[in-house]
């Protein structure tokens, strides 16, 4: 009887590893919930976008996703996110709305 019980135990964690592994267990933010989020906002000194944090978020993640990829140094990113947040990158929270600094194509180079 254990013997069997633990074929149905290897069974499970064998199905439940391939389950996570191909489909994945987190749910996926869909394109139009996205748009929804972002509201964009330009200033002649400091252009940017606002975002509402969700989980997993982080201030270099929503930098890439404004940019299309990472176009300065990290730490210019960390100066500009404080400068218009007057909040340190690791102190964001879930919910709330922060300007996230976009770079134009010439300002990167």
């Amino acid at each position: 009887m254990k013997k069997i019980l633990m074929g149905i135990l290897f069974l499970l964690i064998l199905h439940t590893t391939y389950y996570d592994l191909t489909t994945g267990t987190l749910p996926k933010r869909s394109v139009e919930s996205e748009a929804a989020e972002v509201i964009t906002t330009q200033q002649e000194s400091a252009p940017y976008v606002v975002y509402q944090i969700n989980a997993g978020d982080t201030v270099l993640s929503l930098v890439e996703e404004a940019n299309g990829s990472v176009p300065v140094s990290i730490e210019e990113i960390v100066h500009d996110f404080e400068t218009l947040n007057q909040i340190h990158p690791t102190k964001i929270q879930i919910g709330k709305e922060y300007k996230i600094p976009t770079y134009s194509k010439t300002s990167a180079q």
